[in-house]
């Protein structure tokens, strides 16, 4: 039976280091990848919308933000199809929040494991209640790997300490 590994982007430049943890590990032929991209609502004022024609303004961003999005995962599938010309590799685009997507999705699929990214900077950050590696890593039905990437630490100069020191 072949291993189900659902991988959660955005357009964040963190979304890339996801893929290419995905795409350092040895996967069995037959790995079934599904990349899942979701959408979150809109974040605009209604003093905002009123300014233009509502319907007609939502429906041109809403087609840019869906055709962004496919952009993206049709480009991340075929990396990955490159890499693993073996795998079973689609990708899916959901509405709504996030972090509850990428559960219901893991669910329905009955994903193995989930990637998912440290940070991502969705078009509305506001409305983001929480983070959602955190929420996902402690709701999913299975393993999930949480991507950051590599930043070099800084040497400490002076010691670290809570307590002051008279001299």
């Amino acid at each position: 039976m072949s291993m189900k590994v659902l991988i959660a982007i955005d357009d964040s430049p963190y979304s890339k280091h996801i893929v290419d943890a995905v795409m350092k590990q040895h996967w069995q032929p037959g790995t079934c990848f599904k990349l899942l991209t979701v959408l979150e609502m809109l974040c605009a004022s209604p003093e905002e919308i009123e300014e233009f024609d509502a319907d007609k303004a939502l429906a041109k961003i809403y087609e840019r933000r869906w055709n962004h999005a496919q952009s993206l995962c049709e480009r991340e599938v075929q990396k990955l199809q490159e890499s693993f010309p073996e795998a079973n590799v689609e990708y899916e685009i959901k509405e709504g929040s996030a972090r509850k997507e990428i559960i219901n999705i893991a669910v329905q699929w009955n994903a193995e494991k989930i990637y998912v990214g440290a940070h991502g900077m969705d078009v509305c950050p506001r409305n983001l209640l929480g983070s959602v590696s955190t929420y996902v890593a402690a709701h999913a039905p299975c393993s999930v790997e949480i991507i950051r990437p590599l930043v070099r630490a800084k040497e400490v100069k002076e010691p670290v300490s809570s307590a002051h020191k008279k001299h």
